[in-house]
């Protein structure tokens, strides 16, 4: 018959011996300004060793053994078991606590997408965060989560800070693997032009067309997979002295990523990289979302040909192809700020959407 090994026993309170000694002062009434006087100890020493303040050394348990009675052995046994009992409740606590913070993140599905190994206790998947975001503490790990550059969310849902963090870091891990050129913000506005024709190629090379072009401009972009409860589709930040654009497929429509690539473009030529970009949170933040949305709209179609587009009223299939090839941009950008500003139903021209995946 196989024998079975008892769990530890870890009590839920941890006694001090001082308590021991404090029983035993009272069953022979005695003061523990007189115990002090017999073991030849100031009193202040002897209350902090009956507090649990002060440990029980060798000489002190002798002391104990020559004025109480019982042998110095059973002191250090006694001390030491209080010790290592404290010690495991410590341990436990911190376990406790630390998987708490694992159960906040997204731990399912960043082993899905391969960002940590798949683990099956708590305790495991907290040490692959660690990993993942590069920290060795639990306060290190509390940090990270609250450094959150510039993001652009989808929508107005509040985002869950814990999946929001680690979508980001995936994309710092990414963008650090990057080979780039220096960055030059006089430079990269002169080559606008060639990322607006890149949105009229095909989706096949899209993702690595744009990082090259990017790349070689000193800027890293990076294409993470969304996460639930992120409600994100790009995000702008700066690794050390180069910019990084990050990209979702949250909506999966190739109009959409694109403005959001003009629209983080924007954050790093118009705003200071030290500044962090929240969609509602503060009347500064709105200003700069403003400016990025009207930098990423004009760029793409300059405002008097847009105007001039608008004033004419015809939308058919050919004279948007026609305005898309004049302005050398994608017919679905077209379409989708068109429906955007409400000058079409979202139900016509939907032959221009492109469906996209990563």
């Amino acid at each position: 018959m196989a024998s079975i090994t008892p769990a530890p026993y870890r009590p839920d309170r941890v006694s001090p011996p001082g308590e021991t000694i404090r029983d035993m002062l009272d069953d022979v009434e005695m003061s523990q300004v007189e115990l002090a006087r017999r073991m030849g100890r100031p009193a202040n020493k002897v209350n902090q060793i009956i507090q649990g303040k002060k440990a029980i050394t060798a000489d002190t348990a002798l002391e104990l053994e020559n004025v109480l009675g019982l042998p110095a052995s059973f002191w250090l046994r006694r001390e030491q078991y209080y010790q290592l009992a404290r010690s495991a409740q410590a341990q436990l606590e911190k376990q406790k606590q630390v998987c708490e913070i694992a159960k906040e993140f997204p731990c399912a599905e960043m082993a899905r997408l391969g960002w940590i190994e798949k683990k099956t206790t708590w305790l495991e998947k907290y040490q692959e965060l660690l990993r993942f975001f590069g920290t060795a503490k639990l306060d290190a790990l509390n940090h990270a989560v609250e450094l959150a550059p510039s993001f652009r969310k989808s929508d107005g849902k509040e985002a869950c800070q814990k999946a929001l963090a680690a979508w980001l870091r995936k994309g710092v891990i990414e963008a650090r693997k990057i080979e780039k050129g220096s960055f030059s913000n006089q430079r990269t506005i002169r080559e606008l032009g060639v990322f607006r024709e890149l949105t009229r190629r095909g989706v096949e090379n899209m993702e690595r067309d744009l990082q090259d072009v990017a790349s070689g401009l000193g800027i890293g972009v990076v294409f993470v997979p969304h996460l639930a409860r992120t409600y994100v589709g790009g995000a702008a930040y700066w690794c050390g002295d180069s910019p990084v654009i990050q990209l979702s497929y949250r909506w999966k429509r190739h109009d959409i990523l694109w403005f959001n690539f003009f629209h983080e473009l924007a954050h790093i030529l118009l705003h200071p990289r030290t500044e962090t970009f929240l969609d509602d949170f503060s009347a500064d933040q709105a200003k700069h979302e403003v400016e990025a949305n009207q930098f990423a709209a004009d760029c793409l179609i300059p405002a008097e040909e847009w105007s001039a587009f608008v004033d004419t009223g015809q939308f058919s299939v050919s004279s948007v192809e026609e305005f898309a090839k004049k302005v050398g941009i994608a017919g679905s950008l077209v379409v989708g700020r068109l429906q955007k500003e409400q000058h079409v139903s979202y139900k016509k021209l939907r032959q221009f959407h492109v469906s996209i995946s990563g």
